[in-house]
């Protein structure tokens, strides 16, 4: 029940940006298992690779010039790439392009505002939700590996903390190699 409950919020319900405590964990402790529609970076990878057969599309029927949109074809593969790969910065950068991407449809079909808003928010939500678990697995990663260092007392053998200069249980004089 719970893992229909995920699917629903990822794949169905694109307009939804935070992932609440449950979806942020199951997303960390599933984080390679999780099906392509259930992965926050692996529905943020799709939806890129949407946007480059999209363009591929309106390109090849001469809707939009595909001499043009090659540099935006590039970028997008290369962004999905390093999406699907767990970067954060990918992540970001797929947000500042989506964004500058769709403020220029703005500019230059102004009509379509409505759709370029909504085509806007469904992907910053998915990216917006790749980050979030980036971010809290990057923030796990650091918190293991801040451990305290213990050191031994030559001497005696006791565990003494790092930064101690003086066992704890001797006082004999620690070093630091």
């Amino acid at each position: 029940m719970e893992e229909k409950k995920q699917s629903k919020s990822l794949s169905i319900s694109l307009l939804k940006w935070k992932l609440n405590k449950e979806e942020l964990k199951n997303q960390i402790d599933n984080y390679n298992t999780l099906g392509f529609t259930k992965s926050a970076k692996k529905v943020a990878t799709a939806l890129l690779i949407l946007s480059i057969v999209i363009t591929l599309v309106l390109g090849l029927f001469g809707i939009v010039s595909l001499g043009e949109t090659w540099l935006d074809i590039i970028l997008l593969a290369v962004l999905a790439f390093f999406v699907y790969k767990g970067k954060k910065v990918a992540i970001i950068l797929a947000m500042i392009y989506w964004t500058f991407a769709k403020g220029y449809q703005l500019v230059s079909n102004p009509q379509q505002v409505l759709w370029v808003i909504i085509w806007w928010a469904a992907y910053m939500g998915v990216f917006f939700q790749a980050y979030q678990v980036e971010k809290a697995r990057h923030k796990m990663s650091q918190e293991k590996t801040e451990e305290p260092v213990v050191r031994y007392c030559q001497k005696c053998g006791a565990q003494n903390q790092e930064g101690s200069k003086f066992c704890t249980k001797c006082g004999n004089k620690i070093s630091i190699s």
